[in-house]
């Protein structure tokens, strides 16, 4: 059994790993989203998270790959979800595998391909990644990193 320092200390590598990227937003910290700043673009009826897109633009890299859009799910002035939209490159096939080794060099568990995704949940935590075509990435071809509380939790 990973004991818990390790789990939180892998946990705490994967937020770190994020935050050389430009603009960085970590589960569980506060954010008081402004106008300047996000569109609020939905609000779960599950869950009570707030969904704001990152209005300004978004020059940085996310694990090799230029940044499309960010969105953050706020619940009682918390983040509660991370959403990074990566723009594939032209040789891209689904999640590239030097981006699925990134992020598993820092993970206590293996990622499990699970229904098209990249998946892992750690404690209370889920990590999904995944290149997706819809809504949630505004009708884009991204290569989405997803980071989020469990949904068990949020509905409380």
């Amino acid at each position: 059994m990973i004991n818990l320092k390790a789990t939180v200390c892998s946990i705490f590598l994967l937020i770190l790993s994020t935050h050389g990227y430009g603009q960085n937003y970590s589960l569980g910290e506060s954010l008081n989203p402004s106008k300047s700043d996000f569109e609020l673009i939905g609000i779960s009826s599950k869950t009570g998270v707030s969904a704001y897109r990152y209005k300004r633009h978004v020059s940085a890299r996310f694990y090799g790959r230029q940044l499309g859009d960010i969105i953050v799910g706020v619940k009682d002035g918390h983040i509660a979800q991370t959403i990074y939209l990566m723009i594939p490159e032209n040789s891209d096939i689904g999640v590239p595998k030097e981006i699925l080794n990134l992020i598993q060099a820092v993970l206590p568990f293996p990622l499990s391909y699970v229904n098209g995704r990249y998946v892992v949940n750690i404690d209370n935590y889920s990590i999904s990644l995944s290149r997706t075509n819809n809504a949630i990435t505004f009708n884009k071809d991204r290569i989405m990193y997803m980071s989020s509380i469990k949904q068990s939790i949020l509905e409380r």
